[in-house]
């Protein structure tokens, strides 16, 4: 299913970021532009769906086809809203520049929020709960401290627009170089759980990406950690979340349920699986309905799915498997 259109709040988002680029900038290798993208996905986490490198950089071409001073005709698309949004502050940059401004922080706010909430709700790594001002501390802390204290730098970035796995790791490092004391041991504390709050509210299909790495990317030496030359589909957490909601955590293919076997260490995880790949799609983006595209399977079984370097077995064709092995028969 095609995403949305782009709203009102996007479009400004984008055009502000027109404005900022020159016309040889407006690629998705531009890192810019990938800020945009993720940002842009963090708004619409709720929605199930997200905004793409490449869906960016056609916005922008779409504006260079309406600006006058362009050389380029640029992408022959776009709708009367891109136009309604030029003619409104094409001639007000500082105007558009605050507005911007203002729908970031916006969208910064809302994932604080998840934050504190996921704080409420969850556990320390000990068991015992988060008290209230250690919540608020951790939520401010992460905002707008760590990055200034350990002197990182992330181009005007707040940490809560960092949700990539390995970016985030390489902070975790970044964390741990300098002079210690008391108040960075604490800060440390605030990205750690910042750490598990992505790490609980990611799709856990990381892992089977982990994987297929192997097969579809380049790396180098073994032992370490490893440098990795590829592209990986963007996911969006909430869908995860409505998916084990929807279809519980027993396996979908050979009814392995990690609580029975493992008891409260196991209880509640399971993989979920999307029945067409998201690499599959020559777009780059797409609508995920949880209930109909997604499908929950055990670590194994998942592994299975994907084992084969441009294969992957349906649910059927995967059950068919396990029976002709365990059963001799292809049906259960």
């Amino acid at each position: 299913m095609k995403n949305p259109d782009w709203n009102r709040n996007e479009l400004i988002l984008a055009l502000n970021l027109y404005f900022s680029l020159s016309f040889g900038q407006m690629d998705g290798k531009n890192p810019d532009i990938k800020k945009l993208s993720n940002l842009l996905s963090l708004s619409n986490l709720n929605s199930g769906f997200s905004r793409s490198i490449s869906s960016v950089s056609l916005k922008l071409a779409n504006f260079k086809r309406i600006d006058p001073i362009s050389s380029s005709k640029g992408m022959t698309g776009g709708g009367k809203l891109e136009k309604d949004i030029w003619n409104e502050f094409s001639g007000k940059r500082d105007q558009l520049k605050d507005v911007a401004d203002t729908i970031k922080k916006d969208i910064l706010e809302s994932r604080k929020r998840m934050f504190i909430q996921w704080l409420e709700g969850g556990l320390k790594p000990d068991g015992t709960s988060y008290q209230r001002n250690t919540i608020q501390t951790y939520a401010n802390q992460v905002d707008n401290t760590i990055f200034s204290e350990f002197a990182i730098n992330k181009q005007d970035r707040s940490l809560y627009e960092v949700t990539n796995i390995e970016e985030l790791e390489v902070i975790s490092m970044e964390l741990h170089i300098g002079e210690d004391n008391k108040r960075r041991k604490d800060l440390r504390s605030a990205f750690q759980s910042y750490f598990r709050f992505i790490l609980n509210t990611t799709d856990q299909e990381i892992e089977t990406d982990q994987f297929q790495k192997d097969e579809e990317g380049e790396s180098r030496t073994e032992g370490g950690r490893k440098v990795y030359i590829s592209s990986k589909p963007e996911r969006d957490p909430a869908l995860r979340k409505r998916a084990i909601k929807q279809h519980g955590t027993t396996c979908k293919a050979c009814n392995f349920n990690f609580g029975e076997i493992y008891g409260d260490w196991g209880n509640g995880y399971i993989e979920v699986h999307h029945l067409t790949p998201l690499g599959d799609n020559e777009t780059g983006e797409r609508m995920t309905n949880s209930l109909n595209d997604l499908i929950v399977l055990c670590a194994n079984c998942h592994r299975m799915v994907h084992r084969r370097k441009g294969i992957t077995l349906s649910l059927e064709e995967l059950k068919q498997k396990i029976n002709r092995a365990a059963y001799g028969r292809e049906e259960l």
